[in-house]
């Protein structure tokens, strides 16, 4: 059964935020050095691993952007102790994790939702877990198909936060359908890792998408002792498991990195000083993308430079890595002739309907973008039908404006701007430190 090194400073871009809103200024070019801030998808997944640690986890370099913050509040509305100090969070803890307040809120926040109610469904008690935002409206129908199957009481809102929950979770061998997204395989590896009940069962993953993001998962989990492969679609868990004390650092975000990579490409150059060249991070493969596009790309020192060069049209498949398609879409809009981005139908359960948003926002701008079926079809760009856009409360479409606007004869304004805290609340800040 199928289970559903400091930045170089150069002259400020103009920012004036007002009421939520900001005004970018067209620039030149872009140059410098760049540190991006710690991926918060590595991030949470540390987070949850410590939750479920019965041994002092140790993070170096944890980030503050609100889906970091949701995931270190959970663990903090626990009975774990977390310790800040100088830039390192100590999470200790004996024995098995309560929520003494018996509420845990994930804010608006996808991948801690998704990845903490199977761990929240180890835990005998009984638990309310909340969101808020475009987070309620997000469907979650498998977690109403499978808890119940491994012995879970679990109510949803026809599949929708609010969650009413309480295990234990007791694993049996099942079938995954990893269509809509790889954090709920994430959510359920993890959940069967922290169950005391956990045996030989095995977990079969049908039609996974981003898999590099379930390599990423179990990655972290490797850094806690516990050692897993995916085989022929499959994993096989030997159990029950101990967390072990374990000391991680968080490296940078490819995700969020994205963006600037982008400005580099059609812009000039950029350094980027934090980069793993070999991150299991799903958004690594943007790489691949620049060099289709015709960016100079090259390692030095453990920094990764990319200058602009051509810009060639070119084809990407982001079936696995579907937070790229708005960086995507700004680097194609600047080739000089048509490129393709497969994997559309990834977006629709994301902040925002983010294929139309980056259809209607970039669109605006005078980006030349049509769907068929699952391809994103981009012309170069044209002239814009306006200078004024709307973030949609996404912060991905957020940052994919302001980098679009850069290239553009007058100033833009993007509403709704701060929405790029969720994942990156430095952007503007350091969007000012590399252009001139």
């Amino acid at each position: 059964m199928i289970l559903g090194n400091k930045p170089t400073f150069v002259e400020p871009i103009t920012v004036e935020i007002c009421k939520m809103n900001i005004t970018l200024e067209p620039k030149k070019s872009v140059g410098g050095s760049i540190q991006i801030p710690p991926s918060k998808s590595h991030a949470q997944r540390v987070l949850a691993c410590a939750l479920l640690s019965k041994n002092r986890t140790t993070i170096h370099n944890l980030g503050a952007s609100n889906d970091e913050f949701a995931a270190l509040n959970i663990v903090k509305s626990s009975n774990r102790i977390v310790v800040e100090e100088n830039g390192v969070v100590r999470i200790s803890g004996q024995g098995n994790f309560e929520i003494p307040s018996g509420k845990v809120d994930y804010h608006e926040s996808g991948l801690s939702s998704r990845m903490f109610t199977p761990v929240m469904a180890t835990s005998k008690q009984k638990l309310e877990l909340v969101g808020s935002g475009s987070l309620v409206t997000r469907p979650m129908d498998i977690f109403d198909e499978i808890l119940p199957h491994l012995g879970v009481d679990f109510h949803s809102q026809n599949g929708k936060l609010p969650f009413q929950i309480q295990g234990p979770l007791r694993p049996k061998n099942i079938e995954i359908d990893g269509s809509l997204s790889s954090q709920f395989i994430t959510g359920f590896i993890y959940g069967f890792c922290g169950s005391e009940n956990l045996l030989n069962e095995k977990m079969t993953l049908i039609n996974p998408k981003s898999v590099p993001y379930i390599e990423l998962s179990l990655d972290v989990l490797k850094e806690f002792g516990i050692d897993l492969r995916i085989e022929n679609n499959e994993i096989q868990f030997d159990g029950p498991y101990e967390f072990k004390e374990t000391e991680i650092q968080i490296e940078g975000d490819w995700s969020s990195a994205s963006f600037f990579l982008v400005a580099a490409a059609i812009m000039g150059e950029l350094r980027f000083t934090n980069m793993n060249p070999l991150s299991c991070q799903a958004d690594l493969k943007m790489i691949d993308a620049l060099r289709d596009f015709g960016a100079k790309l090259f390692w030095s020192d453990s920094n990764l430079v990319i200058q602009k060069k051509h810009n060639r049209g070119f084809e990407f498949d982001a079936t696995d890595c579907p937070d790229l398609f708005p960086p995507l879409a700004v680097l194609a809009s600047f080739a000089d002739s048509e490129s393709r981005i497969t994997g559309v139908k990834r977006l629709f359960a994301k902040e925002s309907d983010r294929a139309a948003t980056i259809q209607s926002e970039l669109g605006k701008l005078g980006a030349n973008i049509k769907v068929e079926g699952d391809v994103m079809i981009i012309h170069p760009a044209g002239e814009p039908k306006s200078y004024k856009v709307d973030s949609c409360n996404d912060h991905r479409i957020a940052m994919a404006c302001a980098i679009y606007g850069l290239k553009l004869e007058q100033e833009i304004e993007i509403s709704n701007a701060e929405a790029v805290n969720k994942s990156f609340p430095s952007f503007y800040d350091l969007l000012k430190t590399v252009i001139s």
